[in-house]
Order: C-alpha cells, then sequence, then structure tokens
C-alpha cells in the first residue's frame, strides 16, 4: 500500500496555506448559485467531495484501499465528523449572530488547538506562536469591529463551538499523520449527505419544503461541483497533507487566512464591497501569519 508522504514543515506550511485560501472561495461561489438554500449546496457540494476523494483514493491505493481505511481507523471517521460539525454549527450561528461575530469567533480555534495538542499530542507552543495567535485575535477584532459586533449568545455559541470541532480536526490530523487522513475527508462528505438530504426530504422547520428539492439547474450544479472540487475537496485534501509537518496550533493559525481573503473574493465576484477595516484586520492576521511562519523557518526548535 501507498504509504503517506513525508514532507518537510515549509512544504507544510505552503501546502496548508493553498488549502485554507481554496476555503476562501466559498462565499464567492455561493454568490453564482441562483435560488439554492443552504441545504442543497451542502448536498451536492458534499456529493462532489465524495467522487473527488473517492477517486483520489482509488488513484492511489488501488486494492489495498480498504487497508487505507482500515489503517486511518476511528480517528479518520472522527476527524471527518468533527470538520463536517464545524461546517454546520457555523451556518447555524448566522441565523443568530451577525457574520462578523461568527467569523470573529474563528479565531478562538488555534487557541483551543494549542490546548488540545498541548494535552492530548504533548505538542508544545513555543512563545511565537503564543504572540503569532494573539496578534491574529487582534485582526479578528479588528474584522468584527468592522461588521458589527451585536449578536445572541446562541449564535456566540454556535460559532465557539464551531471553533471547538476545527480544533479538534487539526489535533486528529496531527494524531493520525502516519496513516492516510484524507479517508476523513469521505466520512466528513457521507456525514454531510446524510444529514442534508434528511432536512431537504423531511419537515424539520430548518426550510421551506419545495416539490423537487434536488432538482437545482444546470447551472447551479456547476457552481455546487466548483465548490466540492476546488473550494472543499481541494482545500481540505491540502490542508490534510500540510497537517503532516505543522503542529495543530500552527495549522488552526493559518486557516485564519479563509475569512481574511474570502471578503476580497466576495467583492471581486459579487461587488460586495466590504469595510476598508475588513482588510486592515486581515493584514495583521496574514502578517501574524507570515511572521510565525519565518520565525519557525529561522529558528527549527521552534514549535
Amino acid at each position: 500500500m501507498t504509504q503517506p508522504w513525508r514532507i518537510n514543515y515549509g512544504t507544510g506550511v505552503m501546502l496548508a496555506a493553498i488549502g485554507a485560501l481554496c476555503w476562501s472561495f466559498g462565499g464567492a461561489l455561493v454568490r453564482l448559485t441562483d435560488g439554492l438554500d443552504a441545504w442543497q449546496i451542502i448536498f451536492y457540494r458534499s456529493a462532489t467531495l465524495l467522487v473527488c476523494m473517492m477517486g483520489w483514493l482509488i488513484i492511489q491505493h488501488g486494492r489495498h484501499l480498504f487497508t487505507a481505511f482500515r489503517q486511518a481507523g476511528v480517528n479518520a471517521m472522527i476527524a471527518g465528523l468533527a470538520v463536517g460539525t464545524a461546517g454546520l454549527t457555523f451556518i447555524a450561528s448566522l441565523f443568530y449572530t451577525t457574520v462578523a461575530q461568527s467569523i470573529f469567533m474563528t479565531g478562538l480555534s488555534p487557541f483551543m488547538s494549542a490546548l488540545l495538542g498541548l494535552w492530548i499530542l504533548r505538542e508544545r507552543v513555543a512563545s511565537i506562536t503564543w504572540i503569532a495567535m494573539a496578534v491574529a485575535l487582534i485582526g479578528m477584532l479588528i474584522i468584527l469591529g468592522a461588521g458589527g459586533g451585536q449578536g445572541s449568545m446562541i449564535g456566540t455559541a454556535l460559532a465557539i463551538y464551531s471553533a471547538f470541532c476545527f480544533s479538534c480536526y487539526a489535533v486528529l490530523l496531527r494524531w493520525g499523520q502516519n496513516t492516510e487522513m484524507t479517508v476523513a475527508l469521505v466520512w466528513n462528505a457521507l456525514f454531510l449527505i446524510a444529514v442534508s438530504s434528511f432536512v431537504l426530504l423531511v419537515p424539520t422547520g430548518l426550510r421551506e419544503m419545495t416539490p423537487q428539492p434536488f432538482l437545482i439547474g444546470w447551472s447551479n450544479l456547476a457552481a455546487c461541483v466548483a465548490l466540492g472540487s476546488v473550494q472543499v475537496a481541494l482545500g481540505l485534501a491540502l490542508f490534510t497533507f500540510g497537517s503532516r509537518a505543522v503542529p495543530a496550533a500552527q495549522l488552526s493559525l493559518i486557516a485564519l487566512i479563509e475569512p481574511t481573503f474570502s471578503p476580497l473574493w466576495a467583492w471581486l465576484v459579487a461587488g460586495e464591497v466590504p469595510p476598508v477595516m475588513t482588510f486592515i484586520g486581515g493584514a495583521v492576521i496574514l502578517a501574524a501569519i507570515a511572521f510565525q511562519a519565518l520565525m519557525r523557518v529561522r529558528q527549527p526548535r521552534l514549535a
């Protein structure tokens, strides 16, 4: 069976960063859909993710595919459920609080990952990483100020739980770094397909029922396929590959590239002009990420 690739720290940072950049295209691609609700997008995006990842795993492992799933084990399954839950609870938080408030809460993820990584993986976090995370949180606070911070306790709690689930995902990726952790993305896709299918077919009050919820039109299907293949499949796969060489806390820090670039693509694609302070906050976050990565490359002993 093909063994997981071995990469160095610099390559890991680059892969994780490109993966997070892929995630940032989500909002802009959603704006290209017409008349779809979140659950229809989640279903077709996840179906595309499933096809892409199964194709990749078959190419990689061939007749040893089952062995790859078995070796990744329960760890990969829980990781897939964790990142899927993170996405669902983040979407749910948007119904109760502002986008800026929800995004700000994602800035807590690196701190949660640091504590979980220290507890579970014994990954010590150097002072330079704590400083970078604090600076990034300041950048998120600037974005929060630009977008308005009013929101309910329910929305805030859901956003914090989303950040916690993503932190668990980052730690689980590190835990299974010697196995084929892209298997987690298959579990993620199956979980979200099951949840979205249930909501689309069963009256739950989560959406207005329609006669044919799976008929979305070719243009909408194309946008959903782009979401599933580029934003989710490529983004999560690259982030997973990068996790083999990057500690959990830094993975969550790098993931903040997503909310940093999302407003830029929404502006360029959909003409949604964000406040200037959003770009200032994003620049602070990127500076923190770049500073931490450069210091780590120059001083390999830093975690």
